[in-house]
């Protein structure tokens, strides 16, 4: 690959980084808790894909394949903080706009929400006895 212009980094390389460990903070940022082992797979999950795209840009074999050229720490540190603005995004988000918990329609006796009402019951067809 060639490198960027203008800047000499080898650019695809960092935004095979970026954008692959972006969605990996994505995913542990929409958890609904964020910070315990509710779902200790999912941290296995992100951590074994973090390893095989490191090893995408760091070992030679990976790297011919894929067409990726190894990264400098100072291109790695940008790399690493450019990805996790995916994690940041997601909690920024559970913070303003929080999801709320359906309320159940016989508890409280209050409004059912939009939409109640307006399902037809099931009929069903009436055999006739001979």
């Amino acid at each position: 690959m060639r490198e960027g212009t203008g800047t000499g980094r080898p650019w695809q390389s960092m935004i095979f980084l970026v954008l692959g460990a972006t969605q990996l903070g994505v995913a542990l940022g929409s958890r609904a808790r964020p910070g315990t082992l509710a779902n200790p797979f999912l941290l296995v999950a992100v951590g074994a894909a973090l390893g095989l795209q490191a090893a995408g840009v760091h070992l030679p074999p990976l790297r011919d394949l894929l067409g990726t050229e190894p990264l400098s720490l100072g291109d790695l540190a940008i790399a690493c903080a450019l990805s996790g603005l995916g994690h940041v995004a997601m909690r920024v988000q559970a913070r303003l706009w929080p999801e709320r918990q359906p309320r159940a329609a016989s508890a409280g006796g209050g409004d059912p929400g939009p939409g109640a009402g307006r399902s037809r019951p099931v009929r069903r067809r009436r055999r006739r006895c001979r």
